[in-house]
């Protein structure tokens, strides 16, 4: 319920993978290496046939909230099979699991995977179906040796031997899924030579525990089947040859971030710390620690905390040297293995209290137990100890409403919009899903000089081009003009706006600059009302300098509700290089506060030199 609540509208990051998946999953497409076709077939399934509720972004976004919520709910059945002990008071045990589950389910780096469209959501209800599959494995062993009057059609071994298939069939779909699960590889191979040797030996079985682990990697073939569809990945990175699948499987043009990648955040020993202290706070994180060390001290389900305490240090290996820039999501099971811990902790903290208070009376016990259990829940709540700020995306629409508002600008027949990777996904999003922007062709861009060449070819077939971002060096080789979030590119002095709603005539900077018009309209926004404003610029002269405007909304009052500095142009353009002569069409759209309420406001705007901001003249109107 909570992941549910607090996930994401819709799209709502522009340059990383969920943009990616809330288009790849729903159209069935082909994803980025290694392809995650298991997510992209379930999360299909689920988008547009289980689920067709909302908008695409939001149903992918939900998957995650879904499969997060039952990672949690294995994480409360695995921690009570590590805790249950026979002298246990099964309502201590039950509590302590549900301790632990706080402890990771509040922490915000799986919170925040919980709520956008994501791998690792899934990811992590696989590593703990596998850990809880495992631990089960031991827990049907203790409980047949114990139980003399099972029936002798079942013996221990052939139960022993059910779990293993179950297994490996676990991992064979986490791998469809997502590579890092060979990290739980040293660790259950340590398990299961320490809780069943057996298995060790060559025997027929083998042959069942490989089917078991590789049948679903046939799983992979949906990539080459899309593909002979005329599926392509977004990159366009995919080749549809032998040696292609195996590279886009593999991902091999991955392993170079153990070596270097330029996206890498260097972090230092304190770094690390303070991630998991922003996890769990540092009461909660000694606690887990602790717990992970009495796990593996005592002897009771010792063989399941060494398999937590090995699948912990081998994702810690793994992670800081996987030079990424979101290095932090790859914490994931060493953050479990730590949850785990603080719930053996605060068990062996009751019993403790128990042993204490042992003399007292049942009801000043049971009292004592009721006043530890709600303090210990109530501070993981309440995440004592400084954990980071909680997770809520609900009301993140502003990637949502930049990328409508570029899909709606009025696109001429065959248009093309050259822009970087993420900005070009959310405008082929808006294409597929909600069928606007259809007259133009993104087109992906990340290099400058790329960038500059693909413009040059378009100007010179003749396309209508529009840029989403400035790029040094193109102001003086061109003209332009604003287009909602975008701005269009015209041949040098031929620029056509179309003639503003509204004609006016305000002089700045003692004449040598002119507004000649504006369009005014109020945009019913997903996050919250907004005004865009068309500016109609005429230079009588050259500039000499780099203006920028700030915009402000006002109240009856003349008090600044709101308040945004920005370049013309998006800074595509510079003043200094605008052509005397030339009318400038500048688009800003400027949310308006909620606090506004109905009162009448005014926009005003200021435009000052950005290097002196020395003011050379304000204009103001009134909002609709």
């Amino acid at each position: 319920m909570l992941y549910g609540v607090t996930t994401a509208p819709s799209i709502v990051a522009l340059f990383d993978d969920s943009l990616e998946f809330q288009l790849v999953v729903p159209t069935f497409g082909i994803a980025h290496p290694t392809g995650y076709p298991l997510y992209v077939i379930v999360g299909g399934l689920w988008s547009r046939a289980l689920f067709p509720v909302g908008n695409w972004a939001w149903r992918v976004n939900f998957f995650s909230a879904l499969t997060a919520s039952g990672a949690i709910a294995l994480v409360f059945l695995l921690l009570r099979r590590l805790l249950n002990r026979q002298e246990e008071n099964l309502l201590s045990v039950n509590l302590a699991a549900l301790a632990g589950v706080i402890a990771f389910a509040l922490g915000p780096v799986w919170w925040s995977q919980a709520t956008v469209a994501e791998v690792y959501a899934l990811h992590g209800l696989f590593v703990t179906a596998i850990l809880y599959a495992a631990a089960s494995l031991s827990a049907q062993s203790e409980r047949q040796e114990v139980d003399p009057y099972r029936e002798s059609t079942l013996p221990w071994r052939r139960i022993r031997i059910s779990s293993v298939t179950l297994v490996f069939l676990l991992v064979g779909f986490s791998l469809t899924h997502h590579r890092t699960t060979l990290l739980l590889a040293p660790g259950l191979a340590i398990y299961l030579l320490w809780q069943a040797p057996e298995i060790w030996r060559p025997q027929r079985r083998w042959i069942q525990w490989a089917t078991a682990l590789l049948a679903p990697l046939l799983l992979y073939a949906f990539i080459p089947i899309r593909a002979a569809m005329g599926i392509r990945d977004l990159r366009g990175d995919y080749v549809a040859t032998w040696a292609g699948f195996w590279n886009h499987v593999l991902a091999r043009g991955y392993t170079g971030f153990f070596q270097d990648n330029p996206l890498a955040v260097e972090r230092s020993l304190g770094d690390w710390i303070a991630l998991f202290q922003a996890q769990f706070g540092w009461i909660f994180l000694l606690l887990g620690l602790a717990g992970l060390i009495a796990g593996l001290l005592r002897r009771p389900n010792r063989p399941g905390w060494v398999l937590i305490a090995v699948v912990l240090v081998t994702d810690l290996l793994f992670t800081v040297n996987y030079r990424v820039g979101d290095a932090e999501v790859f914490m994931i099971p060493a953050f479990l293995g730590l949850a785990l811990g603080v719930g053996n902790s605060v068990l062996l903290a009751r019993n403790g209290l128990e042993r204490i208070t042992r003399g007292r009376s049942l009801e000043a016990r049971n009292g004592l137990g009721a006043l530890f259990w709600l303090a210990v829940l109530s501070a993981l709540v309440a995440g004592v100890g400084g954990r980071g700020p909680a997770v809520d995306r609900r009301h993140d629409w502003a990637v949502h409403d930049y990328a409508v508002a570029m899909a709606k600008v009025d696109f001429p027949p065959q248009s093309r919009v050259v822009g970087l990777e993420g900005q070009m996904t959310a405008l082929k999003y808006m294409q597929a899903a909600e069928g606007l922007g259809l007259n133009a062709t993104p087109v992906v861009a990340d290099n400058p000089e790329q960038r500059r060449q693909v413009i040059a070819d378009f100007m010179a077939a003749g396309y209508p081009v529009y840029l989403t971002q400035e790029l040094a060096g193109i102001e003086t080789e061109y003209s332009f003009s604003g287009e909602g979030p975008l701005v269009r590119v015209w041949p040098r002095g031929q620029a056509a706006p179309p003639a503003p709603t509204h004609p006016v005539d305000v002089p700045f900077a003692e004449g040598a600059l002119v507004l000649t018009g504006y369009d005014l309209s109020t945009l019913s926004q997903a996050g919250g009302p907004a005004v865009e404003i068309a500016l109609y610029w005429l230079p009588q002269t050259q500039l000499e300098r780099s203006y920028k405007l700030s915009l402000r909304i006002e109240d009856s009052a003349g008090s600044t509700l709101k308040q945004e500095d920005r370049f013309p142009l998006h800074q595509v353009a510079p003043t200094w290089s605008w052509l005397p002569g030339e009318i400038i069409r500048d688009v800003h759209t400027v949310s308006v506060p909620s606090a506004a309420g109905t009162e009448p406001l005014r926009l005003l705007i200021v435009v000052y030199d950005s290097e002196t901001v020395e003011e050379i003249g304000r204009w103001s109107v009134d909002l609709p």
